[in-house]
């Protein structure tokens, strides 16, 4: 599956001047799941707001200084966003009661984000959870704060469990 078709391009074309490369991104990613579920696939394809700059690039509305500065400026947000300062760290340990929020150990513990860096998320403490590294290290399910409900699947696919919080 490809990231760009006609649909896709339509969509960015209307967004394109008036939103935000992740706001166009996002609206992408909408019709590929709405896309994806009306086929029954599995799969669902993504793009990032980087990739937004690129197909502006492809489709000559910038000129690759500007996709340059872009990412530049990407990576600079995200390392911002990353860095979880001692002050914070402690804080979170302190709140969850030095123990993984999964699992209760209260060994080999790190402060996890609950939103992903890459998916937007920051460093604030209410997007960070205390996770000791086999959890952190095993959980792959994205976007599960583990302070509030959720259930556990047992996924015969990748013969792991799967977490989702209960809305």
């Amino acid at each position: 599956m490809t990231t760009w078709n006609k649909e896709t391009d339509k969509i960015f074309l209307e967004l394109w001047g008036r939103n935000s490369p992740a706001e166009i991104a996002a609206a992408v990613n909408n019709w590929h799941s709405d896309d994806s579920k009306a086929k029954n696939s599995r799969y669902t394809t993504i793009t990032t707001a980087r990739g937004v700059m690129y197909h502006a690039l492809k489709f000559g509305l910038i000129s690759s200084a500007e996709v340059s500065i872009f990412d530049k400026q990407q990576k600079s947000d995200r390392q911002k966003r990353g860095y979880v300062s001692s002050k914070v760290r402690k804080a979170v340990l302190l709140r969850d009661n030095h123990q993984c929020l999964l699992c209760g150990s209260k060994d080999n513990l790190t402060v996890a984000h609950i939103t992903p860096i890459s998916r937007g998320g920051n460093s604030e403490i209410e997007n960070l959870q205390t996770l000791c590294s086999p959890c952190l290290k095993d959980n792959h399910a994205a976007s599960v704060d583990f302070r509030k409900p959720y259930t556990k699947q047992w996924c015969s696919h990748c013969d792991r469990a799967h977490y989702q919080n209960i809305d």
